[in-house]
């Protein structure tokens, strides 16, 4: 039988409720509707997966930054450029850079704007123009109306939000160098300070710690006013976590009512997007203020990605399944976040900024390490049960994408050659302790009629099955299928 092998992350207070985990794989809905299985068909079924595993992108190294982390990039006219540490620098699409001045650096995030002339660069609490004609890059904060930590561009005006400030300032239309005093607005709608800014569709939206509000360009003194009837009552609990998806505003809330709940705009309206899981690691990490998000599109699906500093994942969104899923490095024995913090497609390449280094990557599906990293892929499925009686494991199948070992082939510890492998561990009592570690090949290169499955599981009242996956080729489940004997009274 299928039991939901291929599934979400979905972790609660209390493993015995549930203990999914999907880490480092991502599922896709077949949807031809899945490969045709007589059994299922007998049921009245007639395919057999509507979706499957596939392995998420590893990272290599497009270039070292003189210094690190890498805390922003952009692509402009043909022209890539990064902050990494204190330097501002453009790159081309060999990694070769030019260092064209050194900025501000507080280690957080650095906010970049454009205007189709000139760049703005937020970063430690300064600002900064850089003008593409002339490489020439202009402190502007001695202009501005408090400390910048934010900023973004719409309709010829560079815009910045300040700390702990309900104030916002535009520049001259055009014109990055240039903050006249009358330019700066002050939020009337909700009292808060103002946390975070985005522009949308045209739209400005400012958002406080409780409450959020769209603002549209009336051409009026302000420049932007707010939008009649659209105060959304939900605020913003961290700066960088507010991000543009799907013709949508994503971003993690807070309210007076308590915070950590995933949100996307539907018109505005806020839509929750977290799962209890989620909200639940969330609420456990002491600084989901310094949460920083980031989007991108690959192979067909839209992903957003939270990175929180010192937690041992990155929550991962995928839009169009509406599910979510963990990437996380494997370092000395534990996870932690990807190594990735923000993201920009250039040169035909996703290049992603590391939270703790100098290294931008290239992130792809055709690298199968972390920079050399291994690539630790586990998938904790649902628990199987029949109200608590015993029930007898017999086989479990998994059907892996096989024959798909590397050339030259993976050597064993006596160098001699090896199959990739998977290995299958379970528990009985909700996650909390787990057997010994069976491994089984999936296959060298060219056996793709490999069976892999493990037989004769014992028995048990609650079992969980856990899967890993390390080695570097291109992991796929299509599903996997449990055979078990009849429940025994006791």
């Amino acid at each position: 039988m299928r039991f939901g092998f291929v599934g979400p992350s979905y972790t609660v207070q209390s493993g015995a409720v549930a203990s999914e985990e999907c880490i480092n794989l991502f599922a896709e809905t077949n949807e031809s509707g899945g490969p045709f299985d007589i059994a299922q068909a007998y049921g009245g079924r007639e395919y057999a997966s509507l979706k499957s595993y596939f392995w998420t992108p590893g990272l290599a190294v497009f270039a070292a930054l003189p210094q690190g982390p890498v805390r922003g990039s952009f692509l402009t006219n043909g022209r890539l450029f990064a902050v990494g540490g204190s330097s501002f620098i453009e790159l081309q699409n060999d990694g070769s850079q030019t260092t064209w001045g050194t900025i501000a650096s507080d280690g957080n995030p650095a906010s970049i704007a454009f205007n189709g002339i000139q760049l703005l660069i937020v970063s430690g609490g300064k600002a900064y123009c850089f003008t593409l004609a002339t490489n020439a890059l202009l402190d502007v904060t001695d202009q501005l109306a408090g400390t910048p930590i934010q900023c973004d561009y719409s309709d010829t005006y560079f815009i910045v939000c300040f700390a702990n400030s309900n104030k916002y300032q535009m520049s001259q239309v055009l014109d990055g160098t240039t903050w006249p005093g009358q330019l700066v607005n002050e939020v009337s709608v909700f009292p808060d300070n103002i946390v975070s800014i985005i522009v949308n569709h045209r739209e400005l939206w400012v958002f406080g710690s409780k409450r959020s509000q769209p603002y549209q360009d009336t051409g009026s003194a302000e420049v932007f006013d707010p939008i009649p009837g659209a105060l959304i009552e939900v605020g913003c609990a961290a700066t960088f976590s507010v991000s543009r998806l799907d013709n949508s505003v994503f971003w993690i809330g807070m309210d007076e009512r308590g915070a950590a709940i995933a949100w996307r705009s539907n018109g505005y309206t806020p839509q929750r997007i977290s799962t209890h899981a989620v909200e639940v690691w969330l609420s456990k990490q002491t600084n989901v203020a310094s949460l920083v998000s980031y989007s991108y599109q690959d192979r067909g699906h839209l992903f957003w990605v939270l990175y929180v500093p010192g937690g041992d994942c990155s929550w991962v969104y995928d839009v169009g399944e509406s599910l979510w899923h963990k990437r996380a490095a494997w370092v000395n024995g534990i996870y932690k976040p990807h190594f990735s913090w923000n993201h920009v497609y250039a040169f035909g390449k996703h290049l992603v900024g590391d939270w703790n280094s100098a290294n931008l990557y290239e992130m792809s599906v055709s690298y199968y390490d972390d920079n050399g990293t291994q690539i630790r892929r586990l998938r904790q499925a649902p628990t199987v049960k029949q109200e608590l009686e015993r029930v007898y494991h017999s086989e479990l199948k998994v059907d892996f994408d096989v024959g798909l070992g590397p050339q030259p082939p993976l050597l064993d510890g006596n160098n001699a050659p090896r199959a990739p492998q998977a290995m299958l561990q379970w528990s009985d009592d909700g996650g909390k302790t787990w057997s010994s570690e069976h491994w089984r090949g999936c296959g060298m290169a060219g056996q793709t009629m490999t069976y892999v499955r493990w037989q004769r599981l014992g028995q048990s009242r609650r079992r969980v099955y856990r899967m890993v996956m390390t080695d570097p080729i291109p992991w796929c489940i299509v599903d996997a299928y449990l055979r078990t004997g009849n429940a025994q009274q006791s």
